[in-house]
């Protein structure tokens, strides 16, 4: 009978009831708005209502009612009823404030996404007036910069460069009076990794001035005109700073060359760079604001960002030396305890061309091996598993290979280790593996001696031992495989900058043919003229053909005359997956000491 339980109060009922209602003269007063009407009852009514009990007799003050509102049903009566029962009634229109609103609502809801979307663009900012705001991070009294030049192991050249940056901060008196003018700008510059950023930090830390960090990407927005306009701010604030150190970097990221590509340069970039260059140029000769730029890519820099006024210095910070990196490797070191055994100039040894935020990886991956086996300290052979994860990957233990398969890559194996230690001068073999790792199957690792300058002979060497793999397979198995992918890449690629870069190709004695300094931009690669000829070039593919199978000649040649030591190597790293160099020398040494003459390694 009734949709919801009568309680004194509001509630509803249906119309006949309503009638029934209305003929007892137990209606007070009636508010019809639309189809619905708000009944007001007499004292003392009541109503049936359904409980557990069953149906009992409930007071009820007020209910709604339901019009019939059908043209096929109206109640042309209800009207003259009410009148004769005294009852009060009225017509109540709905509230248009209500309409409007109603109708205004998916416009509203709209407006609101899109403020909410463009709010959270801008990372939170409180209002659009703070859209063109620098984002730089400032370092002051509050937040010192505790970094100093202790805390940077190595690069001696390059902080004794940077420590007169600071002596401008502190000291530029004894500069001004002389007549000298402080350095607008230094240019970091380096392959990533190297340390940049920390340097910028620890002239801050050294300097003790108030240090603003911004990311050149974050001047950047998908409105024109913000970018110059938060370049604007952040000189101010460090202007009314100075002296102060501003560092912006990965500025290669907006300073790259104008007009450079397809269709023309990116306008807002250029606008910021534009205010950037205004800026520089545009500070007080006694403004004691130096700009800290950093980059590992300053071929694609635009000139006028270089010149001498803006960046008037450029500091080089290369891959660290096997004093550096042992040096490094202490610093990360510092915190973690380490086993009685452990050689840190043996893993700076086992660590080339490695950066310092690759060193302080591998002291990680170490402590993570140590702690994996629940150790109390680290120890070499943590160490070890560590760099071959690092270089090679994770154990692919789940790798199903055939005996066959597995014979053919200890020959590889073997190829590149007997070669490597037959050749007087060559990188020192350190371990031969054939457990898969990663992409590779199988690895010879080296502790290779850095040298400054290849010679030819050195060259030449080096791809003997790259091609032994695939020559020991051909020569042992009378089969090839496609496991020499990589060794082929890198001696082709050793190879053709012989012949391109260091003149060292029969056709092409002491003259270069490329002047390409790296990855340039689309459009000014296709407006540079053709470096050679097409003739040229297919005497340059005569020359690194001719390099590649003079190489692979010798390396067939010394896997066959060590037939010996082939097999021995084969063997043990069939029985045992793993071996140490010193195995393979020894098997080399003993064919050695059997009265056979030295091979032709010069050949």
């Amino acid at each position: 009978m009734f949709s919801q339980t009568s309680l004194p109060g509001r509630t509803t009922v249906n119309y006949n009831q309503f009638k029934a209602l209305l003929a007892d003269n137990r209606i007070e007063s009636v508010v019809v708005r639309e189809s619905n009407a708000t009944v007001r009852a007499k004292d003392g009514t009541t109503l049936p209502v359904q409980t557990p009990q069953g149906v009992q007799q409930r007071p009820v003050q007020q209910f709604i009612v339901r019009l019939p509102g059908s043209a096929a049903t109206p109640d042309a009566t209800l009207i003259s009823q009410l009148e004769a029962q005294n009852v009060q009634y009225r017509f109540e229109a709905p509230s248009q404030w209500l309409n409007i609103l109603l109708s205004l609502l998916p416009i509203l809801l709209l407006i609101g996404m899109m403020y909410f979307f463009f709010m959270r663009a801008q990372g939170g900012q409180s209002g659009v007036m703070q859209f063109g705001q620098s984002r730089a991070k400032k370092y002051g009294k509050e937040n010192r910069v505790q970094t100093k030049f202790t805390d940077v192991a190595g690069h001696e050249e390059a902080k004794r460069e940077l420590i007169e940056v600071v002596d401008f901060l502190k000291n530029p008196g004894k500069y001004h009076q002389i007549g000298a003018e402080i350095p607008k700008g230094v240019l970091l510059v380096g392959p990533p990794g190297t340390g940049k950023t920390l340097l910028a930090r620890a002239i801050a830390g050294e300097a003790d001035v108030p240090f603003f960090s911004v990311s050149a990407s974050e001047f950047m927005e998908m409105f024109v005109g913000v970018g110059a306009s938060r370049v604007r701010t952040l000189f101010e604030d460090a202007r009314k700073s100075a002296p102060a150190i501003m560092f912006i970097d990965e500025i290669d990221s907006i300073g790259r060359k104008r007009g450079a590509g397809i269709g023309g340069g990116h306008d807002e970039r250029e606008q910021t760079l534009n205010q950037i260059l205004s800026e520089m140029d545009g500070f007080d000769k006694a403004s004691s604001v130096i700009v800290l730029g950093a980059t590992n890519r300053p071929d694609v820099l635009d000139p006028a960002l270089l010149r001498p006024g803006r960046f008037d210095r450029q500091v080089t910070i290369d891959l660290p030396n096997l004093k550096e990196r042992e040096a490094i490797l202490k610093v990360h070191l510092r915190n973690k305890p380490l086993g009685e055994g452990v050689d840190v100039p043996e893993i700076a040894k086992s660590t080339p061309y490695f950066s310092g935020a690759d060193l302080k990886n591998v002291t990680n991956e170490a402590a993570l091996e140590a702690a994996r086996l629940s150790k109390t300290k680290i120890d070499m052979s943590d160490f070890y598993r560590a760099l071959d994860k690092i270089t090679l990957g994770l154990e692919n233990g789940s790798l199903t290979v055939s005996p066959d398969e597995k014979r053919a890559i200890a020959f590889h194996e073997a190829g590149h280790a007997v070669t490597a230690a037959v050749i007087p001068g060559s990188d020192k073999l350190q371990k031969v593996s054939i457990i898969p790792r990663g992409r590779a199957l199988g690895a010879a690792f080296y502790l290779p001696e850095e040298q400054v300058l290849m010679s030819k002979e050195r060259l030449e060497n080096q791809l003997v031992v790259s091609l032994g793999g695939r020559a020991a397979e051909e020569v042992f198995t009378g089969n090839v495989t496609s496991g020499a992918a990589d060794d082929f890449r890198k001696a082709t690629n050793i190879a053709r900058k012989m012949v391109l870069e260091w003149g060292m190709g029969e056709n092409f004695k002491n003259m270069a043919l490329t002047t390409d300094s790296g990855p340039v931009f689309l459009g000014e690669d296709m407006a540079k003229p053709k470096a050679f000829s097409e003739h040229t070039s297919q005497l340059v593919d005569e020359d690194v053909k001719r390099i590649l199978n003079k190489a692979y000649e010798r390396a067939k040649s010394l896997v066959t005359e060590y037939s010996q030591a082939m097999h021995e190597v084969t063997e043990a790293l069939l029985t045992q997956e793993l071996i140490t160099g010193d195995v393979v020398r020894d098997a080399v040494a003993r064919m050695q000491s059997n009265d056979r003459p030295m091979p032709n390694t010069t050949a």
